[in-house]
């Protein structure tokens, strides 16, 4: 549970930063981040049968947060988007593998939890290196342009 409170301090930590300091897309990515961890408190099943099942409100909100995130990868000039939206992607895989081969409840919760904290390191590194782009070049493009 300490670990829980970690990382939700982290996610704050992260999400103000890259909201407060980032371009559109360090923006988006904290806003998505910030809902998608609020949207999971509010699917996740009770305490006392907590993956022990298939968390489906669980697949629907990182499936959901997956597709706008990948939507950001796709637009961005930046490299970080594609990371987390690939470590958004493990989120989906884990719950879709626990649907094809139930494993232990134990299991299932630190796969789901495992890849929180690379995507939160990714996108505070993105906001931090979009920061240094803006004061060394005046200027970060923060879309690719469209043809």
């Amino acid at each position: 549970m300490i670990r829980h409170y970690i990382f939700d301090i982290l996610l704050l930590i992260t999400c103000v930063y890259s909201i407060g300091r980032g371009g559109p897309p360090e923006r988006w990515a904290g806003f998505l981040l910030g809902i998608g961890d609020l949207a999971s408190l509010a699917m996740v099943t009770d305490r006392s049968i907590r993956f022990q099942h298939e968390e489906l409100g669980l697949l629907i909100v990182d499936a959901l947060l997956f597709v706008a995130l990948f939507g950001i990868a796709l637009r961005s000039t930046r490299w970080w988007p594609l990371w987390v939206a690939a470590f958004q992607l493990n989120f989906v895989g884990v719950h879709v593998m626990r649907i094809i081969a139930p494993a232990l409840p134990l299991t299932y919760y630190n796969a789901t939890s495992l890849w929180s904290y690379p995507m939160v390191l990714a996108l505070f590194a993105g906001t931090w290196r979009h920061r240094q782009r803006v004061a060394f070049l005046g200027d970060d493009p923060p879309w690719k342009r469209s043809s």
